[in-house]
């Protein structure tokens, strides 16, 4: 939105631009406006007002605009990018403002508002022929997304089902990592101590699959890209990869890719076997 000072520039800009009002005041086409007209020029103080009228009209478009925006997303149902961000801004032990879906946080500070936002990870799907809102979300502690808690999980199933869409079913996903297993032959540099280049590739795999957007798409060939980088690894060897969801028994191989159903993965189980490159 424009200041006042920006539409009276823009206004005394095209005056001085004017061939017929140079004529009339006696300046040269593309002067400055400040050069030839005081702040308290009849001028400079005309031109102010009509700012000043300018500036409350855009205003009130701006505001018109803007009940209009709202009036439509209130009848129009919600897309799964509106779920996502209603639960991110979701708030622990808080109520929302009767027949809303806001909080009064007046009483709150940044740093308060900012603790009871606990879900830091959300992601919401719709399934194939669009009965079912599937909504993962996560939290984070030391760094690291994790689970929310069983009071905060049961809270915010509470307010989803107050926020949501009439007819509009959910799923609330919130649960363990996925831990990743993997089998690696990694042929390495001799020059090279084999359990250094075996310690950065350990943290490479760590790094790649629990640092993927939330929700995020795992790839055998991104994991072996990530290895290759790696100072004397000659040759990563991808031999098996596996994921297992949390409170599940069955081991699923990757076949190329893979998202976690939890919406992120853990390490678990990363069997390097290191080899020397002759080449």
């Amino acid at each position: 939105m424009r200041t006042v000072d920006e539409i009276k520039q823009d206004i005394t800009s095209d005056f001085m631009r004017n061939e017929s009002v140079a004529a009339l005041f006696g300046f040269k086409v593309g002067d400055s406006f400040t050069a030839h007209f005081s702040k308290v020029s009849v001028v400079s103080v005309l031109f102010y007002i009509f700012a000043c009228a300018a500036f409350v009209l855009e205003r009130l478009f701006d505001s018109y605009r803007q009940e209009v925006d709202d009036r439509i997303e209130a009848i129009i149902p919600h897309r799964p990018k509106w779920y996502r961000d209603r639960v991110l801004a979701f708030m622990k032990d808080r109520t929302l403002i009767p027949d809303t879906d806001e909080y009064d946080t007046a009483d709150m500070t940044d740093e308060e508002s900012t603790a009871a936002r606990v879900v830091k990870h959300a992601v919401a799907d719709e399934s194939d022929d669009a009965s079912l809102l599937t909504i993962k979300v996560a939290g984070e502690q030391g760094g690291r997304r994790c689970p929310l808690d069983a009071q905060t999980e049961s809270q915010l199933k509470a307010y989803i089902a107050e926020i949501k869409d009439a007819g509009v079913r959910t799923s609330l996903v919130n649960i363990a990592p996925d831990r990743f297993n993997c089998e690696l032959d990694i042929y390495f540099d001799p020059m090279l101590l084999a359990s250094a280049v075996e310690s950065t590739c350990r943290e490479a795999i760590q790094n790649y699959i629990e640092n993927l957007p939330f929700n995020g798409e795992y790839t055998n060939m991104a994991l072996v890209d990530q290895l290759q980088k790696i100072d004397g690894v000659r040759i990563p060897e991808l031999r098996s990869a596996t994921t297992v969801a949390a409170g599940e028994s069955v081991v699923t191989a990757i076949d190329a890719r893979c998202v976690p159903a939890a919406g992120y993965f853990e390490m678990g189980d990363v069997k390097l076997n290191m080899k020397v490159y002759n080449g």
